[in-house]
Order: structure tokens, then sequence, then C-alpha cells
């Protein structure tokens, strides 16, 4: 065991000298079937875990997403929409249950290469493929100085699937490699939650901002985190790279297994979407100046934030009618799951027709395709902040002196760094701590608490390793 001390943790992401910002998106919006991006009009194929505008639906434009009154995210002058699949357990009867968030998701702009850009207006981007079930053991430890002469920093399927990783989170242990795992590791215990990581393309066309594909339109640069742009991929943008815990440790000594809600036990298949939203001349700025090597959105002087009553208000109803909790039969939508060689493992599956859908009122904003690059700063309606009448939660919410479930030893850790001061999605909850919201989840109302900075609290977002100081307990 570590005793409490500060180091520093190198990850190969880390480059010295990189400018970046963490975004936090601690509220979900929605966890349900819905995809504007791969099936735009109709109920997706399988559940996603869902933050961002509350323009968000299925038949979203980027127009829609802008013309958002909130933002379950941080900055206000970001609408944008970012979603993964959602993860189930399992159980040893075949019976599904989502698992839980843990402090929700944590989007990563990097300002990395030559001259960065602003993403296109209508830009939409899928990293990773569901459809994937083969792995590049082959080539899983080929150093990156390495790639050039096997040809791998040129190959789009490798530098793809590299860009998906799972990481084992465990505080009380030396901190591991961002994308350090290739697949889900089903056979370890991670206490401090499963990380799933997806790093996207930072190389543009210059002329689409989509593709029929969602993906051929941006490419990976040839060490897929940083390097040269390919031929044809003239126009550098900021790299996004998601990052979202999931509470596996609440199922741990149970059996079963963990998969995503595409039918992928192992990982492959991991990816994630985003859908630009931002108030163009707001992001422009903030690439140009916001140039702080710590990471920590505060520091960033063209932003406003959110306060945790804002964002944590911020949800949408659901669209598609169905359960997506658990414990079900089977996973929502056609999702069977895989073997290793990619077949079918129970062929059985329902289709869609007993499934309700609804529409949600659209904005009267149209969107306009971008078809060739542009450095103007495009004018966008400015977020408004919703208020807590306007899109109150609907879920209860605990008195301060209330409690549910463990009370637990904590230690409080100092911290100079805002953002540490984290809204963590937990099993348990401490006494005297807080409530500012709730969010359903299966058998029980879990809360998100807010401070004090607990030490679990303070690690959970820290040990992304940016070369920052980690604590450790005792």
């Amino acid at each position: 065991m570590y005793s409490k001390s500060i180091f520093l943790a190198v990850s190969l992401l880390a480059l010295e000298a990189s400018a970046f910002w963490r975004l936090p998106c601690r509220q979900r919006l929605a966890l349900e079937r819905v995809d504007p991006i791969d099936t735009p009009g109709v109920i997706a194929k399988h559940v996603h875990t869902i933050h961002g505008g509350n323009g968000f639906s299925k038949d979203a434009t980027n127009a829609d997403m802008r013309a958002s009154t909130c933002t379950s995210c941080s900055v206000k002058e970001d609408n944008s929409a970012y979603w993964t699949p959602n993860l189930y357990w399992q159980s040893p009867e075949g019976m599904f249950t989502a698992v839980n968030q843990t402090g929700g998701m944590l989007v990563y702009y990097l300002q990395r290469g030559e001259n960065v850009q602003v993403f296109p207006e209508d830009l939409r981007i899928i990293a990773g493929d569901s459809s994937v079930t083969y792995n590049i053991s082959q080539y899983a430890d080929t150093p990156k100085s390495e790639w050039a002469n096997l040809g791998l920093s040129t190959d789009q399927s490798f530098l793809r699937q590299k860009a998906i990783g799972y990481n084992c989170l465990n505080y009380a242990a030396p901190a591991e490699a961002a994308l350090g795992l290739a697949r889900i590791p089903q056979d370890r215990r991670c206490p401090d939650g499963l990380r799933a990581e997806v790093f996207f393309p930072s190389c543009w066309d210059g002329k689409n901002s989509d593709s029929s594909d969602h993906r051929s339109h941006m490419a990976y640069p040839s060490t897929m985190d940083d390097g040269d742009c390919p031929d044809g991929f003239p126009v550098r943008v900021p790299s996004l790279f998601f990052e979202t815990i999931w509470n596996v440790d609440a199922f741990y000594g149970q059996g079963g297994q963990f998969v995503f809600s595409h039918g992928d036990q192992d990982g492959d298949g991991g990816h994630g979407d985003f859908f630009n939203g931002w108030q163009q001349d707001v992001l422009e700025r903030a690439i140009n100046t916001c140039t702080d090597p710590s990471g920590v959105v505060e520091k960033c002087g063209e932003f406003t934030f959110n306060t945790v009553e804002e964002y944590s208000a911020c949800t949408i109803e659901p669209e598609i009618h169905e359960d997506v909790w658990g414990p079900m039969a089977k996973l929502p939508g056609c999702n069977n799951l895989r073997a290793a060689d990619g077949s079918v493992v129970n062929s059985s599956c329902d289709d869609d027709t007993s499934v309700v859908s609804s529409s949600k009122t659209k904005s009267t904003a149209k969107s306009t395709s971008t078809k060739a690059y542009s450095t103007e700063s495009v004018e966008t309606a400015a977020a408004t902040t919703a208020t807590a009448a306007a899109t109150a939660s609907p879920y209860p919410t605990l008195d301060d002196d209330e409690s549910v479930g463990k009370d637990e030893e904590t230690e409080v850790v100092e911290n100079d760094d805002p953002y540490l001061v984290i809204i963590t999605v937990t099993e348990y909850e401490y006494k005297h701590v807080k409530t500012t919201t709730t969010v359903k989840a299966p058998a029980a109302v879990k809360t998100v608490t807010a401070a004090p900075v607990y030490e679990t609290a303070y690690a959970k977002r820290h040990l992304h390793n940016h070369g920052k100081r980690h604590a450790h307990r005792n």
C-alpha cells in the first residue's frame, strides 16, 4: 500500500508543453437508444449515455444543438453533444443491469500539431467502430517509433483501433498509462472503476463536415494522438479524448461479465460520437489563447461556467420508451453477445415494433452544411442558462442530513485545482454531504454529491496522467 505522497505519473498520451483543457460533463443528459449521427430520425441500434446540450434528439442538427437552452457540461458556450455506448453487467443467470458512471464524462481538448483550427460548424465524428470484432494483438506492443517502418503510421484501421482503450483504476497502486489496455479486463478487480477511453482523429479533409461512414472525412495523424496528418487531410483541429469511468466494482465478487450495449464483452468495438455545438468564435479564441498546460478549464478566460445547480438540472425526457436500466433478459435493441471470432453467441432477437418512440419538439433553427473550409468565425446563437423551474430534475433529492448506504471513513486532501471538486455518482453515500440532484438507477436511487472534497473524489479525476500530481491513501 502506498503512503500518501505526491509523485509524477507519465502517460503514453503525455507530451511536454502540450496545451489542453478538460471539459467536465458531470450530469448525464440522457440514457437511451438515440443517435442522430448514425441513425438520424429513427430508434438507434444500441443504448448510449449522452452528455451535452438539451437540443439533442434523434432528429437533432448542429443548429439544434446550438439552440440548446442548457448543457450538462460545465462550459456555457459549448452545447455540443458527446456520447458513448453504455456499459452493462451480465449476471451469471444472464440478466443485464446498467452500470453507473462515476463522475460523468470528461472530455479533453488538446491543441496538438501545427496551426490548429476551429472545427467546421457542422462537424460530426464517430471514433471507433461498434462492428469491430478483431484485435491488433500482433502489433499491440510495437513502439510508435517502429510504426512508420511497418506501414502502421498511415494505416487508418490500425490507428483507429489503437485509439480505443481501457484503464483498470486502483488509486492505491501506481497509475497505469491511458489507453494501456486494448480490451475490457474481465479478470481483474478495478476498485476505483473501469475507465473507457476514446481518442478522436484530428486531421480534417478541409471540405466535408460529415461522410457516409461518419469517419472518412477525418483521419488520425501518424502516431494516432500526435504526429503528421496524412495526404488529403491538411487541416488540424483539436484532438478530442473521452474518458468515462464505470463503477464496475459495485458488482465485484458476483461473477458474470461486463458488456457494452452493442453486445461487445471484449471492448474491441468501443466508440464515441461528437456533434459540434460550440459557439464557433469562442472556440476559435480558446484554441488560440487557452494554452495553460495544467488543463484546468477554469483558467481559460474565454469561457463562462454553469453552476452545479444549472448543469445538474439539464436533462431531457426520453424519446424511446423502454427499459434501459434492467435487470433484463436481453440488451435493448438487437444486440446479441459476440464471440472473439465475431460470431453471434445467441442469435435470437426481437425487433423494435413494440418500442414506442416519440418526437421531441425541435428548434426552428436550420443547419447549413459546411462544404468548404473557412477561417472566419461563425456567428451563432448564445447558449442561455436554463432555470431550475424549467428543467427541474424529475427525481427526488435528499435532505442535507440524510445518508444512503455505507458511512465510509474519509480524509480531506488539500487541493488548489477547482476542477477536482467533482460531482461523483457512486454506489455509496457519505453522511452529512449536501446533495444536489439524483439520477435514476436500477433497484436504488443513486445520489450525485458535491463538496467537500474527499480523497476518493480527489483521486478519481486527478489520475489521468498529464504530468499532474497525485495523492494516494495511506
